[in-house]
């Protein structure tokens, strides 16, 4: 892009946003060219491990975490209760038969209806917990656990577990039948200034993990400075890890198979 169309560009942003405006947007552009993804990550190392596998992706959102999966033929169970990121994620993954939408909350109770938070700060911040001053009752919904999902589908093997929930992560993790399967690679996310909420930190469901047998690698981020806003990375670091900042947030990348573990220290630059 030319100077002078970069100028344009901001002289617009400027008009319609303000000077605040402008801020958040090169914010956004310098926080992109510091993060990873990775479930891309976790997918590029099992497609290499598991050609055709089952991928449950509680908290789907738009369903942008599990596309890759479903072009790659993978058998895709995606949780999304709230009914409008519902609707997106339908037209993202409609044309996928290997893609099953479920419209439950996943924790570890069952539970006929329960109140469901949004947030006009972002669409990713809906939740059962209401953490943001934003947050406005949405919606009634059913919530499931795991165990009994894994019942009602009859599976006896999950290859990959994304869970992204805003803050009932922890209790997903509960809701899994332990001693009747443990999913191969499990992604979930962390932010104890939610989480603390629940009575829970980052080390709490960590330590679960690594209770259950699983080797666990911190993805830190910088703390969110704003909802709905790129975010910045700081890096990759084994458990246990000692956050750098109490204000961080993240995701744990956790499995039990030592050659899958391999090829993540690899992939991330981390000696074993």
């Amino acid at each position: 892009m030319g100077i002078s169309k970069k100028f344009n560009t901001a002289y617009t942003i400027f008009r319609q946003k303000g000077p605040g405006g402008v801020w958040r947007t090169i914010r956004q552009k310098v926080n992109a060219l510091n993060c990873v993804d990775e479930n891309k990550m976790i997918f590029d190392i099992l497609s290499s491990h598991t050609p055709k596998g089952i991928m449950v992706d509680v908290g789907a959102h738009h369903g942008y975490s599990h596309l890759c999966f479903a072009e790659a033929q993978w058998q895709v169970f995606a949780f999304e209760p709230d009914p409008v990121n519902r609707f997106k994620l339908l037209e993202n993954s409609g044309k996928f038969t290997n893609v099953h939408v479920d419209g439950r909350a996943v924790t570890d109770q069952l539970i006929d209806s329960v109140a469901f938070y949004s947030s006009k700060e972002s669409d990713g911040v809906s939740s059962l917990l209401a953490f943001l001053p934003s947050h406005e009752l949405s919606c009634e919904v059913r919530t499931t656990a795991l165990s009994q999902f894994i019942e009602e589908q009859k599976l006896d093997n999950i290859d990959y577990l994304k869970t992204d929930t805003e803050g009932f992560d922890l209790k997903v993790l509960q809701g899994v039948p332990w001693g009747q399967l443990q999913p191969g690679v499990i992604l979930c996310e962390f932010e104890d200034n939610k989480t603390k909420k629940l009575n829970y930190t980052y080390t709490t469901m960590a330590d679960c993990l690594v209770s259950k047998g699983y080797k666990v690698i911190v993805s830190e981020w910088h703390p969110i400075i704003r909802y709905g806003e790129q975010h910045s990375w700081r890096g990759f670091y084994r458990y246990p890890h000692q956050l750098h900042d109490e204000n961080a947030w993240g995701n744990l990348i956790a499995t039990r198979d030592d050659k899958i573990y391999r090829d993540l220290l690899k992939k991330i630059k981390l000696s074993r």
